[in-house]
């Protein structure tokens, strides 16, 4: 026989909410509702009668969820408030359960709607339960006994370290028979891990002091397993002696929402920490670009003018790769920062793996650690992922050397790829989604990680290393990032002693890969006397590009904001733009390159910055600039870029063209 059920919808979408009657019928529910889409509809329907639940979605045209969990609460009315939503975030979903709501569901998760409203409505009915309790001791014995024996919390009386008197629900909720409870002390049922805490409480409190009445703790129930329970207690006379009378209920699941919402609050505050670091990396990184880009680009340009013979050779040399590998640090800033993944490629993590086996990098790790082995278990049907292959294999690089640290003395390193589908969700470091997934896992016999390290392990220059010996302290914050930007999730599994495992899951693409391009050579990029505009407010970084582009043989002249090149066309005409992205104070890129169309429709122009391709620089290749190069300058890519863009015909987009620059 169907239960009923009054349901209060608020939400703008009818079809919407015929689906959650539909759910709560095939629950078992004979539901009798009403809709409303705003706060007036809501406070009438309020008034006018009293619902069992309330379900709420979280965004509608002219109110949202928590407004309404807001409104509830004025109101006063104890009625369960169930978030129902098609798109709601975790931080979102933590903020109106700290508001107020009593749990929230995805629209495409409907199947669990029936048994969350039974919850709600148990702990409800719980609460009324208890407060009928309280009052019917001050009753007739015979109105007593009745609520007593079908109270649904265990109602019992200790005295002198035993139970003496109880209600049927304390042996339901315990699972052993009346007479087994009575004849052992009360502490036999309560959790070991417990057990100490609870008769301590237990004895100070029959020595009158004065100690909380309401607390939560484990009990074994007779099958074995631990069931959390809240402990309501009160000091009595019993056949005039001093006992406790306790109401117990059983509190699990709600224990077990509250340690998924902590994990939650978790999650969110180590993300919302890396992304204020990242913001700060980003700025900084930033700035050393401008300055690496004068480095590496001038340097450029002098080795091409030296003779390979010339004294200052060796110094240019060293200058470029110097400057190289202060790049190479920017990357990982900008990495950290989630703005560094360049264009991304379908990739076979296989391929990246057995590459990197024949890198210097690989063979520095034997050299520096001769006792090292490294294993590899390589899943033969592995499916592709999109991504960068550079971050992707400074990542293996970052977990093989922070493997080796942790094996001073020598270990194994595993390496395995594998293919996984998760049909649910699954709790780690991340709460990982369900999907189809590449993983990656790193596994070392080395010293382990501290449980009081684990949480911190991924925040840049968070380190046990010696600093400058090790390490920039980035290595791990930079996995962190580049499984972040690529849409995936991380794992880590450690003991002290024991080693440890870091899993790495990849969302899969069903593209296949392709084959890299060869080399161009300079004559296919050379100019041929066309004028060129550089726009840019880094005055090294104008002259740089300026000087590149003349050396390709272009005309080149140069402007330092915005709204001087907006000036220079109006008298000017040039074949190509070139516009750095962020500029300030003042107009950036974007904005640059719409008051140029408003006077040169069909100009041509490419976007340059030191940072990804990010929304405003695909906004202005949306309004008809062509590729996007990102600095620090190289002459063949920014060559490139401007004679592709230049021989591309009005009006014809360049499907060759790369979204960004390439790795």
């Amino acid at each position: 026989m169907r239960k009923p059920l009054g349901v209060l919808i608020v939400e703008d979408s009818e079809d919407d909410a015929l689906l959650a009657i539909h759910a709560l019928k095939k629950g078992g529910y004979d539901p009798v509702y009403e809709r409303v889409e705003d706060a007036v509809a809501m406070e009438e329907a309020l008034r006018k009668k009293r619902w069992d639940v309330i379900l709420c979605d979280y965004q509608l045209p002219k109110f949202n969820g928590l407004a309404a969990v807001a409104l509830l609460k004025e109101s006063r009315i104890d009625t369960p408030l169930i978030i129902v939503s098609g798109a709601i975030g975790e931080e979102t979903a933590v903020e109106c359960m700290r508001l107020g709501a009593r749990d929230y569901i995805m629209k495409g998760n409907l199947l669990r709607l029936p048994s969350a409203i039974e919850r709600e409505l148990e702990e409800m009915e719980s609460r009324r339960r208890r407060k009928q309790a309280e009052e019917a001791l001050q009753e007739s014995e015979e109105n007593y006994r009745n609520l007593f024996d079908n109270a649904n919390e265990a109602i019992f009386v200790v005295q002198e370290g035993k139970l003496v008197f109880l209600n049927p629900m304390t042996a339901a909720m315990t699972g052993y028979a009346a007479g087994e409870l009575t004849a052992r002390p009360f502490s036999e049922f309560i959790h070991p891990d417990d057990r100490d805490m609870i008769m301590d409480r237990h004895n100070r409190r029959m020595r009158g002091e004065d100690i909380s009445h309401r607390y939560s703790f484990r009990i074994t129930h007779r099958d074995g397993d631990a069931r959390w329970v809240e402990l309501n207690v009160v000091l009595i006379q019993w056949k005039g002696k001093p006992a406790t009378l306790n109401f117990l209920g059983d509190v699990s699941e709600r224990k077990w929402a509250e340690e998924e919402k902590h994990s939650l609050e978790e999650r969110l505050q180590r993300a919302e920490k890396m992304e204020a670091l990242g913001t700060l990396a980003g700025g900084v990184a930033h700035d050393l670009n401008n300055v690496l880009g004068v480095i590496v680009g001038y340097g450029e340009l002098l080795l091409d003018s030296v003779d390979k013979s010339s004294p200052l050779r060796r110094g240019l040399d060293n200058i470029m790769s110097g400057g190289l590998k202060a790049a190479a640090i920017v990357d990982d800033l900008l990495t950290l920062a989630r703005r560094g993944v360049p264009g991304r490629k379908v990739l076979n993590l296989n391929k990246i793996i057995v590459d990197c086996q024949q890198s210097p990098e690989w063979s520095n790790l034997s050299f520096y650690n001769p006792a090292l082995k490294i294993k590899t278990d390589l899943n033969a049907d592995l499916l592709n992922i999109s991504g960068s292959f550079i971050h992707l294999a400074k990542t293996l690089y970052n977990l093989l050397a922070n493997a080796s640290e942790a094996m001073a003395k020598g270990g194994l390193v595993t390496i395995k790829t594998t293919n996984q589908y998760l049909d649910k969700p699954i709790q780690g470091y991340d709460q990982i989604r369900e999907g189809d997934y590449v993983v990656l896992s790193v596994t070392d016999t080395g010293e382990g990680i501290h449980p009081t390290d684990l949480k911190r392990i991924f925040e840049p220059f968070y380190t046990k290393k010696i600093m400058g010996r090790s390490g920039t302290g980035l290595g791990l914050a930079v996995v962190w990032g580049t499984v972040k930007d690529h849409h995936g999730y991380i794992n880590v599994e450690s003991e002290a002693g024991e080693g440890s495992t870091f899993t790495l899951y990849f969302p899969v693409t069903r593209e296949e890969t392709v084959d890299e391009g060869v080399a161009v050579p300079i004559s296919e990029y050379m100019g041929k006397g066309e004028a060129i505009l550089v726009v840019d407010d880094v005055k090294e970084q104008r002259e740089l590009a300026a000087s590149m582009l003349m050396t390709l043989n272009y005309n080149v002249e140069s402007v330092s904001s915005g709204e001087d090149a907006v000036a220079y066309i109006r008298t000017h005409k040039v074949e190509l733009i070139i516009l750095d992205m962020i500029m300030d104070p003042g107009m950036d890129g974007l904005d640059t390159y719409r008051g140029v169309l408003a006077i040169r429709p069909q100009q041509k122009a490419i976007i340059v910055s030191g940072f990804s391709e990010s929304d405003r620089v695909r906004a202005a290749r949306d309004f008809g600039a062509g590729a996007y190069v990102r600095k620090p300058y190289i002459k063949e890519r920014l060559g490139l870029a401007v004679r592709r863009e230049i021989d591309r015909p009005e009006g014809i987009p360049d499907q060759n063209l790369p979204g960004h620059d390439p790795e």
